[in-house]
């Protein structure tokens, strides 16, 4: 995962974290964990995350998923 990448989207919105852990249906305190790379986003949170920024598939995919599979 590329959490600067997320960062920049979310600073692109001028959201903050508790903005964002809103908008996503995420508790604040697992934002926290996620943006501090404590522990990773689930499936659910990534989809509800792409949902509040508006991303696209493409950026989803260059955002949370390191690998392409070929």
């Amino acid at each position: 995962m590329k959490l600067n990448e997320l960062k920049a989207e979310v600073a692109r919105k001028e959201l903050t974290l508790d903005q964002l852990s809103k908008m996503a249906n995420i508790a604040r305190t697992t934002m926290w964990k996620r943006f501090n790379n404590t522990e990773e986003f689930t499936l659910a949170e990534i989809n509800n995350i792409a949902k509040a920024l508006e991303l696209s598939g493409t950026r989803i995919m260059e955002i949370f998923f390191d690998e392409k599979v070929s």
